[in-house]
């Protein structure tokens, strides 16, 4: 891939695998991008009477370093308004892959954010300008992502996670991916459950005093327009059995509220599982940024400004111990044309008035 060179660059030498090597950028303390034909911009010379600069201003409200976001490290319009989320950059750079330059015989725009370590691409998709972002793993990575992503644009916004997960049902075949039309629920570990030896808190707290090592929360609902238009594409690129609405369940982390048994640590999650399928049988997928994402997007403002959907690659069947074969993780590169056609192709709306609009007509 090529790159533009925005205003600013950074240290990158935090860049994991996979991510576009800017390495030779130095200087500024946010994000980096390029074109690999050019040469680093040379450095600025600091007046011996120059007041030190801040890390970054507006510290109670929406950090911003020299015009970009503080964690995302995007300036404003440098994003689409269709965005796809992943987790790692090698996912990122495959998807970018369908993207077009925005200008013919221009670079595709990338940029690498050091504080963050999100990864930026910016193109052209089916006619539609589309932005695929590497943001990790995690619910704060999707609160850092969406909260920064909205501060830097105008207009309705679409955004499609696509990303793996595990199956909690026994007929659900690895390869095929999931879409969370049925919502997500949240699975956390209750700290308060836990003394301050780390062990369960017992005389009866664990299951009658209110006091369970594990809470469950939701489901929060998806968008189902969005969400169909997700089924629909994949359906059509993978076949009707390529993908599987369920309900999502989303975890605090990989081990403990998965209920995966680490002999290191305490985590009294042996009947994790059954508990969650009791509550909420229709759980297929469970992975860690789902909940999340369809929570803020309820919570953001005007309502229905910000359109959200999930799918994931079903990668390991708890239940049976089946894992992806290595023959079918082309799944993962026809599932993403497949999402940034969903994206590109879905019809963005003004959203709902602001609330004080609302009140001041009534």
């Amino acid at each position: 891939s090529s790159f533009i060179v925005p205003a600013v660059s950074g240290d990158l030498s935090w860049a994991r695998p996979g991510a576009p090597d800017l390495s030779a950028d130095a200087g500024a303390p946010c994000a980096s991008a390029r074109a690999i034909a050019s040469p680093p911009a040379p450095k600025r010379q600091k007046p011996d009477d120059e007041e030190p600069r801040a890390v970054y201003t507006n510290t109670s409200g929406m950090p911003r370093c020299e015009g970009r976001m503080h964690h995302l490290g995007v300036a404003d319009g440098e994003l689409a308004n269709r965005i796809v989320i992943v987790g790692p950059v090698s996912r990122a750079t495959l998807m970018a892959e369908f993207l077009q330059p925005e200008e013919p015989g221009k670079p595709l725009f990338s940029l690498v954010s050091n504080r963050g370590g999100f990864v930026v691409y910016t193109g052209m998709f089916e006619g539609e300008r589309v932005s695929v972002v590497s943001i990790g793993m995690g619910l704060a990575m999707v609160d850092f992502f969406l909260r920064e992503a909205r501060a830097t644009m105008q207009g309705p916004m679409a955004v499609v996670r696509f990303g793996t997960c595990g199956i909690l049902k026994r007929e659900v075949e690895p390869g095929s991916i999931s879409v969370a039309t049925g919502g997500s629920v949240l699975v956390q570990r209750n700290y308060a459950a836990f003394n301050a030896d780390g062990e369960p808190v017992q005389n009866g707290c664990t299951t009658g005093g209110g006091k369970l090592p594990y809470t469950i929360v939701g489901p929060c609902p998806a968008d189902a327009e969005l969400s169909d238009a997700v089924v629909c594409s994949l359906r059509e690129e993978l076949g009707k059995d390529g993908a599987v609405p369920c309900m999502n369940a989303t975890s605090d982390s990989f081990y403990s509220t998965q209920c995966r048994c680490v002999s290191d640590f305490v985590d009294a999650n042996e009947g994790l599982f059954k508990e969650l399928l009791d509550r909420h049988p229709d759980v297929v997928s469970i992975e860690m940024e789902t909940f999340m994402l369809f929570h803020l997007a309820r919570c953001s403002r005007p309502r229905g400004s910000i359109r959200v959907a999930a799918a994931a690659v079903n990668v390991a069947n708890r239940p049976t111990g089946a894992v992806l074969s290595e023959s079918r993780l082309h799944e993962i590169r026809r599932g993403g044309r497949a999402i940034l056609r969903a994206v590109a192709c879905f019809k963005l709306e003004p959203a709902d008035p602001p609330l004080a609009a609302v009140a001041r007509r009534e």
